[in-house]
């Protein structure tokens, strides 16, 4: 069960079973696969087989739901409910499997699992369909049985289910990869985007039914791929394949094989291709073929043909021919690729794999995961966080890595309460905040104009007291021969004050109007959560606080295209594909180096009659 354990050298609370937290301990030695969508499916896996959910197939777990009645899946469930439920599936499984079903200790780890997963608010509560959705998605069955099963738990009697519904199915799923800190690479804890994906895909009818559904999630859209993936390491658990790597030198490969398609007998194991380990002469974006299972003849011939093909092919072609093996959604926050690029063939073996897909071949982009994370940080910094600088695109890996867990970390020690909820509401606060930015800096450049405007009176009553003529106001001052050396130099600095006058105003003019777009769009943020009762309840089920565990910003999963048996496709593809939109932040960033670019000579500059700070943008 959940354990309160009061820690009396660290003074802290933990709601972790002792052995549940040597187990998310372990979980860290996985951070260094570089693909999220594997890092977190094998995470899962090991996860799975700590709690034997291995061993429960989705009957038994059917039969066990419905002796304890669970067929409302809007009411909550308490403590003793879910232990109830989980003694009757790990005592079935203990008839089944004595000899590795501890039923006590299993209840216990994966009651702690649901409470950290779905209970994150320690209300002792969680709903029936969550329930549901953690136990189905770790057990034993078909991918589509799955699929099936959950869309049958949010379809109405007549077999059909509207956005809310789904939503509510897409959040509690998204919940588990959250848990995990991995949610912001698969697209983020908003399923809005994907909830829209779905509808879109089934020509925005009010309703889908479950044939729609089950194309749809034959894509493998971006919130839902690591279940796909899921179960394709574990199927490559036990392959064995007749070839050597030809970086590590294994053999033979034990799990997955990666194959290349551009050179002639070039095979790497897994743990390499993990780390991104490449030989001499191979390359990360040249496209490579996986293999969970031992290949046959026939995939030989057709893996030959095609390096074959792709021997008289350019690194130009296959950096200008993209192609995604997944359903990537449009987020509210997008940006720039995280990853190097690789192009995956994935071959299932034949008795578990999905139908195959249709190619996709739109550019679609992936959520902007650096940057939504990069902005949260800085949230963080605002707040006492310890980061001092966000990270840019163009860093590594690592680097981006050290962010997110420097971003989680800070959060462990707020209340989740207090943290925005969705990409739309983290957009509003930091535009008020970027707003109130603006607000100080032109007070600030409104107090400098008046200091040189009274700069500019004093000098011109110290002229007329000299009995020479009157100083024309700094917009008519035009170069005069000086008539005597102070003359000269009162002249020149009543320039250079106009000048900086002149600088100063356009800086306001331009804050002004950045100032009214941000005050558009707040407000076209504000109507969007002012919606209709309606879709208000859709995007109230998407909502999630950021996760509270170890996130790695990277990398979506590489680019997966599905084949089924001998079924193939000669389209290769690149990871992470992005291309940004401007927002907010950039806006920003934009103004001012246009500032700097228009007045270079605005700073550090200081007056004979008086010293001007160096404007801060």
């Amino acid at each position: 069960m959940r354990e309160q354990l009061k820690g009396h050298e660290t003074q802290t609370t933990c709601w972790d079973h002792p052995k549940m937290t040597e187990l998310y301990q372990s979980l860290a030695d996985l951070n260094n696969v570089r693909f999220s969508a594997y890092r977190t499916a094998m995470k899962l896996r090991r996860l799975q087989k700590a709690l034997c959910l291995d061993l429960l197939s989705l009957s038994a777990a059917c039969d066990a739901l419905d002796q304890h009645n669970l067929k409302q899946n809007d009411q909550p469930m308490d403590i003793l409910q879910i232990i109830n439920c989980l003694t009757t599936i790990y005592d079935r499984l203990e008839q089944e499997h004595n000899n590795l079903v501890n039923v006590p200790l299993c209840v216990d780890m994966c009651l702690n699992w649901l409470l950290n997963v779905y209970d994150t608010g320690r209300t002792g509560r969680i709903r029936v369909l969550s329930f549901k959705t953690g136990i189905i998605s770790l057990c034993k069955a078909h991918l589509e049985d799955k699929y099936r099963y959950l869309f049958k738990q949010v379809s109405s009697s007549t077999g059909f289910c509207d956005q809310r519904r789904l939503g509510l199915l897409l959040h509690d799923s998204i919940q588990i990869p959250r848990q995990l800190g991995e949610v912001a690479s698969f697209g983020g804890s908003n399923i809005e985007p994907s909830v829209r994906s779905c509808f879109q895909f089934a020509n925005n009818k009010p309703e889908i039914e479950a044939a729609l559904f089950l194309d749809w999630m034959r894509l493998e859209p971006q919130s839902m791929v690591w279940l796909p993936v899921l179960h394709r390491v574990a199927a490559a658990e036990t392959a064995k394949h007749q070839a050597k790597c030809n970086i590590c030198k294994e053999c033979p490969i034990i799990g997955f094989r990666y194959r290349s398609l551009k050179h002639f007998n070039y095979d790497i194991c897994q743990s390499c291709f993990f780390s991104g380990r490449v030989a001499k002469g191979h390359k990360m974006h040249y496209p490579m073929v996986e293999y969970c299972t031992p290949t046959t003849s026939g995939e030989d011939v057709r893996d030959f043909a095609k390096v074959l093909k792709n021997k008289f092919r350019t690194k130009r072609y296959f950096a200008k021919h993209p192609r995604m093996g997944y359903l990537p959604v449009q987020t509210v926050l997008e940006g720039d690729n995280m990853e190097t690029p690789v192009t995956l063939i994935n071959f299932w073996p034949v008795d578990s794999a999905p139908a195959s897909s249709p190619q996709l071949s739109h550019d679609d982009t992936h959520s902007r995961i650096e940057h939504y994370a990069s902005r949260l940080a800085e949230m963080e910094n605002s707040n006492g966080s310890y980061l001092n600088d966000s990270i840019s695109p163009n860093e590594s890996i690592d680097d981006e890595h050290l962010l997110i867990q420097h971003y989680c970390q800070s959060l462990n020690q707020d209340s989740p309460l207090s943290q925005p909820r969705s990409p739309a509401q983290i957009l509003i606060s930091l535009e008020s905040e970027e707003r109130g930015e603006l607000e100080r800096i032109l007070a600030d450049l409104e107090e400098e104009n008046r200091n040189l405007q009274a700069e500019y009176d004093r000098l011109k009553q110290q002229h007329e007291h000299k009995g020479l003529s009157p100083l024309p106001s700094p917009p008519e001052m035009m170069p005069t021969s000086p008539q005597s050396p102070r003359d000269a130099e009162l002249i020149a600095e009543a320039k250079l004050l106009r000048q900086h006058k002149g600088r100063l105003e356009a800086r306001m003019q331009i804050l002004e109007d950045h100032n009214k777009q941000l005050e558009s769009q707040l407000h076209r943020l504000r109507q969007l959560l002012e919606q209709p009762q309606a879709e208000a309840k859709v995007n109230g089920t998407t909502v999630s606080s950021p996760s509270t565990s170890l996130q790695r910003s990277d990398s979506s999963q590489p680019m997966l295209l599905r084949v089924v048996g001998s079924q193939t496709s000669d389209s290769m593809g690149e990871e992470d594909v992005l291309s940004p939109p401007q927002d907010t932040s950039t806006g920003l960033e934009e103004v001012m180096e246009q500032l700097n670019n228009s007045f270079p000579s605005s700073r550090g500059r200081n007056t004979p009659g008086k010293p001007m700070r160096e404007d801060t943008m």
